[in-house]
């Protein structure tokens, strides 16, 4: 049985091949914009490698898209989550991580 990193890994290779495809481009040309071999961006688009941090801010403003949906494959994104324009506001998005603040916004909707 897959472990959970692996079910990731595979998940996330997989939305990282189809955007490439939607966007009609060659495994060259995306290993290139993001700094990386294409035999590296294979592995990865096969699950069998996973995507360091650094890799994961490119490929998220190669495609346009949220760090968030390439991991989790959700649309909705925490940077689109307003905790609203106060000083408490501002820190909140200065001091959390986007894990805690995803937490942070589920507990929020989960009171609501």
């Amino acid at each position: 049985m897959p472990s959970n990193k692996a079910m990731l890994r595979k998940d996330m290779g997989k939305r990282v091949r189809t955007l490439r495809r939607v966007f009609g481009i060659t495994i060259d040309e995306l290993s290139e914009q993001v700094g990386i071999t294409p035999s590296y961006l294979g592995l990865i688009e096969r699950g069998a490698r996973g995507i360091t941090v650094e890799r994961l801010i490119d490929f998220s403003a190669f495609f346009k898209c949220t760090a968030d949906f390439l991991l989790t494959g959700r649309e909705e994104s925490v940077s689109d989550v307003r905790f609203g324009n106060s000083p408490l506001a501002n820190s909140i998005d200065l001091l959390l991580n986007e894990n805690e603040k995803q937490k942070l916004h589920e507990f929020i909707k989960a009171i609501r």
